[in-house]
């Protein structure tokens, strides 16, 4: 086996220890709650980097990125975070009345929309520059403007938070998975399908 720096193994493991760290460093930098938004585009940036060899200083970048974020992220992370009761006010109210067929449709087209819009909130925060405002309205835009990828995305993000949820008999697996590599593997998921969707507003280079 050739251990060589060079070799695909060694750096298979090079990422592998670097999404390692970055994993930790996500889950202590949102710690404080409010600042969640502004990790994930951090986490989102760092993982679009070091898949593409260019990131070699993990922390560094990661705290560099997420300072550079922080003001625009947090304000779109406290528009989630506003109207998560109301729509589990909302789900909750539905789910008692679903004989009203007009009140279920309404709660479900909310739900859709705030999962829809925060999936490529930050993604969109992390690689264009723009106002939180026209962010949460590109956002949700983009999601269904490339739907395909969105359910894909949605599915990626959502599908291992299900498992955790629904089987607390491996809770000490799935803790394991979120420690080590679970949010480090959400980001990379996340950058692999945004990014082919991206590709289609940044403007073309010219030969």
């Amino acid at each position: 086996m050739n251990l060589s720096p060079d070799s695909k193994f060694f750096n298979f493991m090079s990422k592998l220890g670097d999404f390692v760290v970055l994993n930790l460093l996500f889950i202590i930098t949102c710690i404080p709650v409010f600042t969640i938004g502004t990790s994930l585009c951090a986490l989102y940036t760092v993982c679009k980097k070091r898949l593409a060899d260019e990131e070699s200083y993990i922390i560094r970048g990661y705290l560099a990125i997420w300072k550079e974020n922080f003001k625009n992220a947090t304000i779109i992370w406290l528009f989630f975070l506003i109207w998560l009761p109301i729509l589990l006010f909302l789900a909750n109210f539905a789910a008692k009345h679903l004989n009203n067929i007009a009140l279920f449709s309404c709660c479900l087209l909310l739900i859709l929309w705030y999962i829809f819009t925060i999936l490529y909130a930050f993604p969109l925060q992390a690689s264009f520059i723009n106002t939180p405002f026209r962010i949460i309205c590109n956002s949700f835009l983009t999601a269904m403007a490339h739907l395909p990828y969105t359910l894909a995305l949605f599915a990626v993000t959502f599908l291992p938070a299900a498992i955790t949820w629904m089987f607390p008999g491996i809770l000490y697996f799935t803790f394991t998975y979120w420690v080590l590599i679970g949010f480090s593997l959400g980001g990379i998921f996340s950058v692999l399908i945004t990014e082919r969707v991206f590709r289609h507003y940044r403007p073309k280079e010219t030969e």
